[in-house]
């Protein structure tokens, strides 16, 4: 059996936000992100034709452009990425037993590919792409824009800034007027301009797009789903995990939301990512079943505020998710931060 791994990047790998980071570069972009954000998660739950979780990466290169922000720009964010405690140990050592480790992230290349040298994860070995992300070549956009394709921008910005955005946009008091006012400008007023037409075609890596990444990864290898471990934590895995765990692989929840915890085989809520060892050893010794006996004994261990907590979703109602939540949401806001809320 090949021992094949997936991850995705912000949250399981890296605390960064880098598309929210690269917002606050813009004078109050940070609030214009988290609007965008929340948009992009009632897009999702609608389930808009061809709109995939993640695709917030597409909806906010308006605003860069506008803001004449560069991938060097893009780059220098990443730099300052920090890694999640044990990441890049715990790669290592899977390489060195024989691990076919990948990155599936909806991150911009020029983050992606930053952090995936720091974890040593090449972005090919050989024809073999192990690192799957969104490509944006930003600089090239300019030289196809003119001044009044920037003409709806600063009216847009004023209006989401002082008109849709709130400190609690998780509570849903701005849902509708944030849908009806963002629905008309993207799929309106922004289509048959210069930066409609760039951001329609930048194709982020979420939802369906990283199932079709993991297909990808077993074709070559000739493997089937119940051959590959996966680990996300939010709304843009949610299909991934669902896919894989439907198919019988290993899909691990780490430091996840109930997006995310609501499709997984098993969870793990910590600090350290070289606690998700544990559930690889027993599944390749023994498979999905070893992983059940022990999540479920260790559920029961008394662990610290920053865990690891351990849990088998598989047969989990809504109301045993929403506690398993709790946890997650915990340990989550210790390794994320002010990141942990954007998805």
């Amino acid at each position: 059996m090949k021992k094949i791994i997936a991850f995705d990047l912000e949250g399981p790998l890296s605390p960064m936000d880098h598309a929210f980071d690269c917002m606050a570069l813009i004078e109050e972009g940070d609030k214009i992100f988290s609007v965008i954000s929340r948009y992009d998660d009632l897009l999702a739950l609608e389930g808009k034709e061809g709109y995939e979780p993640g695709d917030t990466l597409s909806l906010i290169i308006p605003f860069l452009l506008h803001h004449n922000l560069k991938e060097e720009d893009l780059s220098r964010v990443s730099a300052e990425a920090g890694l999640v405690e044990g990441a890049r140990e715990l790669i290592q050592e899977l390489k060195e037993e024989g691990w076919l480790v990948h990155i599936i992230s909806t991150s911009y290349r020029q983050h992606a590919h930053s952090v995936a040298e720091r974890l040593g994860v090449p972005v090919k070995e050989g024809e073999h792409q192990m690192v799957f992300c969104t490509e944006l070549l930003l600089d090239k956009y300019y030289s196809k824009l003119r001044k009044e394709d920037f003409s709806l921008m600063e009216k847009v910005e004023k209006y989401i800034l002082n008109d849709l955005y709130i400190d609690d946009l998780d509570s849903g008091e701005k849902d509708n007027e944030i849908k009806e006012y963002l629905d008309h400008f993207f799929w309106k007023e922004l289509q048959g301009t210069g930066l409609g037409k760039i951001f329609s075609e930048v194709k982020v890596m979420g939802g369906r797009r990283k199932v079709r990444s993991v297909e990808m990864i077993l074709q070559r290898n000739q493997a089937y789903l119940e051959n590959i471990a996966v680990v996300g934590d939010s709304i843009t895995d949610f299909q991934m995990l669902k896919a894989v765990e439907a198919g019988g692989g290993l899909a691990v929840v780490f430091n996840g939301n109930i997006y995310a915890l609501s499709y997984g085989t098993c969870s793990l809520a910590t600090t350290d990512m070289r606690d998700l060892r544990i559930l690889l050893d027993l599944w390749i010794k023994g498979d999905r079943e070893r992983v059940r006996q022990e999540t479920i004994k260790k559920d029961n261990a008394s662990v610290s505020e920053e865990g690891p907590y351990y849990h088998w979703l598989v047969g989990k109602d809504i109301s045993e998710i929403e506690d398993i939540v709790k946890a997650h949401k915990k340990v989550r806001n210790i390794v994320r931060g002010r990141a942990a809320k954007l998805g």
